[in-house]
């Protein structure tokens, strides 16, 4: 039996206003160690979303979840810049790719 990670992305503007949820949109997106940061890559952004995290740039949070479905446990990460997202952006391609330079995991248990 294979362990199924289910994995999405949420990108919001920093006062929590959601501007895109992977799972909702069926954006395809990776994950990966770049450098001393993280590189995210999206495909088949919805152009209306893609300008308008082109248009909040610097104000954005990203948070990563990795659920895995056979023991429901749950991890999630703040992805953040500490300055501004390092930011590329094709609506013809409708592809978004943002580097972060911070991965910070958390739990709501304390909150």
């Amino acid at each position: 039996m294979t362990n199924a990670i289910h994995k999405k992305l949420l990108i919001k503007q920093v006062i929590g206003r959601l501007l895109l949820d992977t799972e909702q949109s069926g954006c395809a997106f990776t994950l990966e160690p770049n450098g001393d940061g993280w590189l995210v890559s999206l495909q088949r952004v919805p152009l209306d979303a893609g300008h308008e995290i082109k248009r909040l740039e610097d104000d954005l949070n990203l948070f990563y979840f990795e659920e895995n479905k056979a023991t429901g446990e749950l991890r999630k990460w703040w992805l953040y810049d500490l300055d501004v997202p390092a930011m590329d952006w094709d609506a013809e391609q409708q592809t978004l790719t943002l580097r972060v330079s911070s991965r910070v995991g958390y739990t709501n248990e304390k909150v």
